[in-house]
């Protein structure tokens, strides 16, 4: 959560080229994409001593941080990028399985309270990050990996070892073992009946889009565009991060009262605003820190009120594996994004144009959702 303010500068000691740029900032994400699916599915059709789910989590996050731990020393580009795919690769493994764990262990009517808590939780360790940048970019600019590594090792994995998965039904492993076909076959196949969850993947993949350009390159956009220093701008995120921790809570309890797919379309038309907002009317940190702080907002509510509705029109016997396509489908547009925001800057030297088709996509995005059909059974006060 914390490292996107970072990455971009840190790209920026290695080359100018935009498009190199977006390339590096957008290879995690592509080979995300890859690994993504495998993992869910795999995890779906597992069952070991030590739960269906852990193992992948245990095994794939000290990988990733020893490739933290060494992004700092990187000598060249080649290496730096290798880094980062190494980074994505292990983070893959074990970021399906961890989010797949929330439908698993907790009923429909709480999962928007648990989205709340699991916020708060890596909202914590993501304001310490950001906030250091303030002290330490400009002369330690490699505590700031460091201390993201360290944090993952230190609170991620001792409070694994304190869960205890519910045991799949015998019925729901046996399905999950026995379907056959690629994740992306079948939904692609749902795509053409129009089923709700597959309509909502397709508005999500372009609010992963918008998001993949706002948030790979809102540090770059306040250094080139406004003249704001990279200690500045992690801070200000930082400070609206604690905004978002304190919204969390509320927006959770929202989300399991009112209907998850109004909530959710509000909140994306809101996310228009913000980034038409922040095209056309920022011009100084203080500009700044409003469009983070409305973005705060917003962005506290998508991510509080997406999740839960996912999760409600996923059966149980595909969770992992329709996590799986749906952090494929954010790797590749959040890739896009990247790719996208560097040729704008390659373009026309600035990353404002860049904000306005992050508008344009979330346009889309609201309307494809407001075409989703929830069942009565899943959420009765959706309406339509």
């Amino acid at each position: 959560m914390a490292l996107p303010a970072f990455n971009g500068p840190l790209a920026g000691f290695f080359t100018d080229n935009g498009y190199l740029i977006g390339l590096l900032l957008a290879v995690g994400p592509l080979v995300s994409a890859l690994v993504n699916p495998a993992i869910g599915r795999l995890s779906d059709r597992t069952w070991t001593r030590y739960g269906r789910r852990l193992p992948f989590v245990l095994f794939g996050v000290p990988i990733a941080t020893l490739a933290l731990f060494a992004i700092p020393s990187a000598p060249s580009y080649g290496v730096l990028l290798a880094l980062f795919l190494l980074n994505a690769v292990f983070i893959s493994i074990a970021g399906v399985p961890l989010l797949s764990l929330i439908p698993d262990m907790v009923d429909p009517a709480r999962r928007g309270r648990a989205m709340a808590l699991f916020m708060i939780a890596g909202g914590i360790g993501a304001i310490a990050i950001q906030m250091s940048g303030k002290f330490l970019w400009e002369t330690h600019f490699e505590l700031v990996y460091y201390l993201t590594a360290g944090l993952a090792i230190v609170c991620i994995l001792p409070p694994l070892f304190f869960i205890r998965e519910p045991r799949p039904r015998a019925e729901e492993l046996a399905e999950a073992r026995g379907r056959g076909g690629t994740s992306l076959r079948a939904a692609l196949a749902s795509l053409a009946r129009r089923d709700p969850i597959a309509l909502f993947l397709v508005s999500a993949s372009l609010r992963y889009l918008g998001a993949g350009i706002a948030i790979t390159y809102f540090t770059l956009f306040a250094m080139t565009d406004l003249g704001v220093a990279v200690g500045d701008a992690a801070l200000a995120i930082g400070v609206t991060g604690a905004v978002r921790m304190a919204l969390a809570i509320p927006s959770g309890r929202l989300a399991d009262r009112w209907s998850r797919k109004r909530l959710l379309v509000g909140t994306t038309g809101a996310a228009v605003a913000v980034n038409l907002a922040t095209a056309l009317a920022v011009w100084n940190l203080t500009g700044l820190y409003a469009v983070l702080l409305a973005g705060a907002v917003v962005g506290t509510l998508d991510m509080v009120v997406s999740g839960p509705l996912f999760m409600d029109l996923m059966p149980a016997d595909r969770r992992g594996e329709l996590t799986g396509i749906n952090m494929v489908l954010q790797n590749v547009f959040r890739a896009l994004g990247a790719l996208l925001g560097g040729a704008v800057f390659a373009w026309s030297g600035s990353y404002r144009p860049a904000f306005a088709a992050v508008a344009l996509f979330f346009a889309v995005s609201a309307v494809i959702l407001s075409r989703v059909r929830i069942p009565p059974t899943v959420d009765p006060q959706a309406g339509s």
